[in-house]
């Protein structure tokens, strides 16, 4: 049935459906290489101006690390920029709570919109699906069976929208799954190593 079409006659006989997920997977795929450039953008913080500012939060040197720290453009450097800016145990950790989530709400902006479309394209081409054995039941009911070719049109539509569906599906779901777990794992990283180093002014006035 399909052996003589190209990628375009394909998504013809789709019909209408096709259109959606069209749109659908053109939606993933912008969000997914906008996530991609954030995450190469990320610079990475080195060792040393991490055990510097370690070093100089132990020796109660708090102007020292704010100094460190706000000479770096890391996402760590910021967070205990803005946890430094408070005195009390508390407020630097409600500070450090407060800075990592303002930061990861970047990561994850139109994130949820993956997810979706991962959920609902499989339906959408259920949907396309549904219309085109409902088309070929039609010509088949109005031609007769004398000629199988009057309900390819129908059937074809009917299995290019469930392709189609899984095929917008598939990586939707594989691609939110990832950045959510990369997601994760840089907050839990931001938020383990920034404690870590803030502990003698987190638990200090104890």
């Amino acid at each position: 049935m399909f052996e003589s079409l190209n990628i375009l006659q394909l998504i013809t006989k789709g019909g209408y459906t096709i259109v959606v997920l069209l749109i659908c997977s053109i939606i993933s795929v912008a969000i997914s290489i906008e996530k991609m450039m954030m995450f190469s953008k990320i610079k990475p913080y080195s060792k040393k101006e991490i055990d510097n500012i370690k070093s100089a939060v132990n020796a109660g040197d708090i102007k020292r690390a704010k100094e460190i720290s706000e000479s770096s453009n890391t996402l760590i450097c910021e967070v205990i920029n803005e946890a430094l800016k408070n005195t009390h145990g508390i407020a630097v950790k409600e500070a450090i709570s407060r800075k990592i989530s303002q930061q990861i709400l970047k990561f994850e902006k139109h994130l949820s919109a993956v997810g979706t479309i991962g959920a609902i394209t499989p339906f959408i081409g259920l949907l396309g699906t549904v219309i085109g054995i409902m088309k070929a039941f039609h010509d088949l009911g109005k031609y007769g069976v004398g000629n199988p070719s009057i309900v390819s049109a129908g059937i074809a539509e009917a299995l290019v929208a469930t392709a189609a569906g899984l095929l917008v599906a598939i990586p939707s779901v594989m691609l939110y799954n990832y950045f959510s777990k990369r997601i994760n794992n840089l907050e839990s990283e931001i938020e383990n190593l920034t404690l870590e180093i803030l502990s003698p002014v987190i638990y200090g006035d104890k």
